[in-house]
């Protein structure tokens, strides 16, 4: 019985901030106002920062764990700080050693 315990708390622990973390993703997805961010985004009278990233934020979508909107299906359009697969053209974060998508060494 002790040792089906420390099992089970040992699991709650390991489970739990992962299963904390989605809920708050998952929150924050449900928290997003696209109309508020429309009426930012067509504003006249908000400065022009306010406005460019209320139109950004519309343009990329959810939020990814890993910060970025999600493209589009079978989009992958390269950014200043990624790095581009030679073999397969897949869009990489900066630092990656291997390609995401065919698992090739990148080059860079």
């Amino acid at each position: 019985m002790n040792l089906a315990l420390r099992l089970l708390v040992a699991c709650f622990v390991i489970a739990s901030p992962t299963l904390l973390f989605l809920g708050l993703m998952r929150g924050l997805e449900k928290l997003r106002d696209d109309a508020l961010l429309m009426r930012l985004a067509e504003s006249d009278e908000a400065p022009r920062d306010v406005s460019s990233a209320a139109a950004e934020a519309l343009d990329k979508g959810p939020i990814r764990a890993d910060g970025r909107g999600s493209p589009a299906a079978g989009d992958s359009v390269p950014t200043a700080d990624s790095y581009v697969c030679s073999t397969c053209g897949a869009s990489n974060m900066t630092g990656a050693r291997y390609c995401q998508n065919c698992l090739g060494e990148l080059k860079g």
